[in-house]
């Protein structure tokens, strides 16, 4: 076991150990949990909330719609829109 030390802006430095372990990169994401009184870190993995098809669609909807200044809500009526104009 290791002891590490709890920093200023409420920082904790990962031994190089467990770091190598877990084969984890710089700007890697957690999450963070207690679990009786233990502090869990759990590395997560974000994906992406649009496909590479989705995010040319609204690059074409932007371009298409600016001047006309359609109004779309965001989330369910904002893809609906999307999953409409895709061609």
């Amino acid at each position: 076991m290791t002891i590490t030390k709890l920093k200023a802006k409420n920082q904790i430095t990962l031994p190089s150990a467990i770091v190598k372990r877990l084969n984890l990169k710089p700007q890697e994401l957690f999450a963070v949990d207690i679990e009786n009184n233990y502090i869990k870190l759990i590395p997560v993995e974000l994906k992406p909330r649009y496909t590479a098809k989705q995010l040319k669609a609204i690059d074409d909807i932007v371009e298409r719609e600016k001047k006309k200044a359609k109004k779309v809500t965001a989330g369910r009526e904002f893809l609906k829109y999307i999953k409409k104009n895709l061609t």
